[in-house]
């Protein structure tokens, strides 16, 4: 253990001025810094690197000449779309509500670091599917008249752990939206409905803040997707004779054509017994999730400001986003004079 005056000494040599190095490649370019509990994060336009202090790795003042540590936290940066529109864009909103360093600030950005690795997994696991289900397409067509012939057709190839991976992306939805959920806290001081538990949110804000209001609007619109996703969970992890989720491989039809990887929702409360597109669902999921946080970040804010303060936003056709740093709204503020205008 370093003495009183070892540690008298340490502290000193790291109070002095440091200069850090950014791990860049040719071609990319820094974007944005984010302060965290966990370290200093540096976003760039393909990734974003974590970086941690000596009194990040050793707070005892135990060690001397600890260096400063750098990471890959994700190979994707800000001109990734989901990297944009979570962790940065909602920095660029919520600044304009919260001091930076206060408790809602890093609550509401802790958020969106969570909905970001989310969004991601459900991305990765989707993509890691695609790359199967293209390759062996591949490999029938090369060999089609073999797969579907009449005597004795050879056996279709199969997608390694598709149940599995099905599995885990509707876990991580779930957990997505989980998260979420988490904003009303911060923002409601309500901890009513953690757990997704959407629903109670929506009778909540249709009281207090009237049917017509942005909120109880914006909840009522995406009930009806959170609510299936939700309940396809549910199924799977309880599933019944009437009640479950099935995965279905390739598969040769009675007609002699082949059917790509589908997958179907039995259910009493819905028609989704037909075998669906796999992909297309699994894209629409994520698109709907990000849509939903950026949505429900906007709306719970509502109220945060002076009356006579206002924050203005608009979307941003995806055809004019930068592809450097695709955001999906431009936030800006103004102050409302007398007359209500800005």
């Amino acid at each position: 253990m370093a003495s009183p005056s070892s540690k008298e000494k340490i502290r000193k040599s790291r109070d002095g001025a440091v200069t850090l190095e950014i791990d860049l490649e040719e071609g990319d370019e820094f974007v944005s810094f984010i302060g965290r509990e966990n370290g200093l994060y540096y976003i760039t336009r393909n990734k974003i690197l974590r970086y941690r202090s000596p009194d990040d790795i050793d707070p005892n003042l135990e060690h001397e000449n600890v260096p400063w540590t750098q990471n890959l936290i994700l190979p994707h940066g800000a001109s990734d779309p989901i990297v944009a529109r979570t962790i940065i864009q909602t920095e660029n909103l919520v600044q304009n509500f919260f001091i930076k360093g206060t408790k809602k600030h890093a609550e509401i950005s802790d958020i969106s670091w969570e909905v970001m690795n989310s969004l991601v997994s459900l991305r990765f696991i989707k993509q890691r599917l695609k790359q199967q289900v293209e390759n062996h397409v591949r490999t029938i067509e090369e060999n089609l008249e073999e797969y579907t012939r009449p005597d004795k057709p050879k056996t279709l190839p199969i997608i390694d752990h598709f149940n599995i991976e099905f599995r885990s992306f509707v876990n991580e939805v779930k957990r997505g939206l989980q998260t979420i959920s988490k904003l009303f806290l911060p923002l409601t001081n309500k901890d009513d409905f953690k757990n997704a538990k959407f629903h109670k949110a929506q009778l909540w804000a249709e009281k207090e803040k009237g049917k017509d209001s942005l909120l109880a609007q914006m909840l009522a619109g995406d009930q009806v997707w959170v609510k299936t996703w939700i309940d396809i969970r549910n199924t799977l992890e309880h599933p019944k004779k009437d009640e479950f989720v099935e995965t279905l491989d390739f598969s040769l039809e009675p007609d002699g054509t082949i059917r790509l990887p589908t997958w179907r929702f039995v259910h009493p409360d819905y028609d989704m017994g037909r075998p669906q597109n796999l992909l297309d669902v699994m894209n629409t999921c994520i698109d709907n999730l990000l849509k939903f946080y950026e949505d429900l970040l906007i709306a719970l804010l509502d109220g945060h400001l002076p009356s006579h303060i206002k924050v203005f936003f608009e979307v941003i056709p995806e055809e004019n986003r930068d592809p450097k740093l695709p955001l999906r709204y431009h936030f800006s503020s103004g102050v409302l004079n007398n007359k209500g205008k800005a």
